[in-house]
């Protein structure tokens, strides 16, 4: 059995460390082999070392390196490589400081901290996205929609942050979480909670403002969030090498290779919201810079960085209040989210239909409620050519609470003849001529089309057009 290397002479140990490792230890710095990219590191821009018996990670100023444990002869050779790298340290003309600062990062390494922002904000996109699936109408009174924010909705800034496509369910949410824990993890190690709740929030407004400014209709999602993680983990990087352990940081050029690839992706992707990801992406960045050095050199986040987290939380719990009266079906509120959709929206068939279908079957509109969700119905109905069922129905119960019987039973004739006709809408004529009660409601085909859920019937017409990518950003 070999002897450790703190028993070994120190003259020994970069023999034991080059005949065990795949290294070379020249006179300005070490050289990893076989030859690799960047595989030259010198003694001087060291910045963190550390071993666990899968692999050995050597932090620099500009990257990291990661020795695999197969690379190694034995275990004892890669204790070895660390000893000799420490005793080339030791020599520089400030090897002795480089050494402390580097026991200071082992210790930091070891310490554990509560992880409240990034934890916290998993937890609340899924408390909300099971809302989501329980209610549908949150989608579309929460997502992010320019004009209705300018209109009088401003919590559509925030509440858009928490959402979640649910007919990509799972692979928007669980992509989004993902990302958001794997960047966001090693972001709030290095700035804490406090910090890291501002950099999410500066991202979110980031990420709708990029929205913004591309024109994007609708935008939906956390990826903006994770986005500014990616920017602040950025500049953490860029910023801050020397005082991480080397544990806490992705390699650089794995890093900015990924951020590339996916520059790449939301380019040619006509579904994702690229701008809002690099709105969010800036924001991180720029937020991190301002108070980078402070986090690393561990002083307490000041007053204000208390000041704005506790603002955002604020936000968040004020745009839960604005939103509940919309929930709760409340008539009033509804019909003035009626009239602003009505004012501002226009192409949107799906929004108009499902805010008229919801303003007349789940609540007690006034008249003037019950106008307005006719005129969205209408609409809805003109924007596609009155070629949909689900529309014509929606118009024709609207048309049936107005007390307009005949209109109601023309329109619902028309979606009978375009369905071939299907027992629901059968069922609704009956109910409409008075032969079914009134409040006596048929159950809709399986999905529901008012709402924008998905449809599982054979009477999807197959020369209908499909509705178009851009109708709702996913980010």
């Amino acid at each position: 059995m070999q002897s450790p290397p703190d028993q070994i002479p120190a003259e020994k140990v970069e023999e034991l460390a080059e005949r065990g490792a795949p290294v070379v230890f020249e006179e300005e710095g070490l050289r990893l082999l076989p030859q690799r990219r960047n595989g030259f590191i010198r003694y001087a821009d060291v910045t963190h070392l550390a071993v666990s018996p899968r692999a050995v990670a050597i932090g620099s100023v500009r990257d990291t390196a990661v020795l695999r444990r197969r690379e190694f002869a034995t275990e004892v050779a890669m204790q070895a490589l660390l000893e000799a790298l420490r005793g080339r340290i030791a020599r520089l003309p400030d090897g002795g400081l480089r050494l402390a600062q580097m026991a200071e990062l082992d210790e930091l390494a070891r310490t554990s901290n509560a992880r409240l922002a990034v934890y916290g904000f998993i937890a609340a996109c899924l408390v909300v996205f099971a809302a989501q699936w329980r209610d549908p109408f949150l989608t579309q009174v929460g997502s992010f929609i320019p004009e209705l924010v300018s209109d009088g909705e401003p919590w559509r800034i925030v509440t858009a942050n928490f959402l979640h496509d649910t007919m990509l369910f799972p692979v928007h949410l669980a992509l989004n979480m993902l990302c958001i824990a794997v960047i966001g993890l090693p972001v709030e190690r290095a700035l804490g909670s406090w910090r890291t709740g501002v950099v999410m929030a500066f991202a979110a407004v980031g990420s709708m403002y990029g929205s913004t400014l591309a024109g994007y209709p609708s935008t939906i999602g956390a990826s903006g969030v994770a986005a500014g993680l990616a920017g602040s983990l950025l500049c953490i990087e860029l910023n801050g090498s020397r005082r991480i352990p080397v544990w806490w940081r992705i390699p650089r050029r794995v890093f900015i290779g990924a951020l590339l690839a996916q520059l790449v992706f939301d380019y040619f992707a006509p579904f994702i919201a690229g701008a809002a990801h690099i709105g969010g992406f800036v924001a991180g960045y720029v937020i991190t810079r301002m108070f980078v050095e402070y986090a690393l050199l561990r002083r307490p986040a000041g007053r204000g960085v208390w000041v704005i987290a506790l603002m955002s939380l604020a936000m968040v719990v004020a745009s839960s209040i604005a939103i509940r009266p919309l929930l709760r079906r409340d008539a009033v509120a509804l019909e003035d989210h009626g009239l602003r959709v009505l004012r501002n929206l226009h192409g949107d068939a799906q929004g108009d239909n499902a805010v008229a279908w919801v303003m007349v079957t789940e609540s007690e509109p006034s008249a003037i409620g019950v106008q307005v969700a006719a005129e969205l119905a209408e609409r809805a109905v003109a924007e596609t050519g009155r070629s949909d069922p689900f529309l014509l129905d929606t118009l024709a119960e609207v048309l049936f609470v107005a007390g307009d019987v005949p209109g109601a039973l023309i329109v619902i004739d028309e979606a009978i003849e375009l369905t071939g006709g299907d027992r629901y809408y059968l069922e609704q004529r009956r109910r409409f001529a008075g032969e079914r009660a009134r409040e006596d409601r048929p159950d809709p085909p399986i999905g529901d089309p008012w709402l924008g859920t998905p449809l599982e019937s054979p009477l999807e017409r197959p020369d209908r057009e499909p509705a178009p990518f851009d109708e709702e950003m996913v980010i």
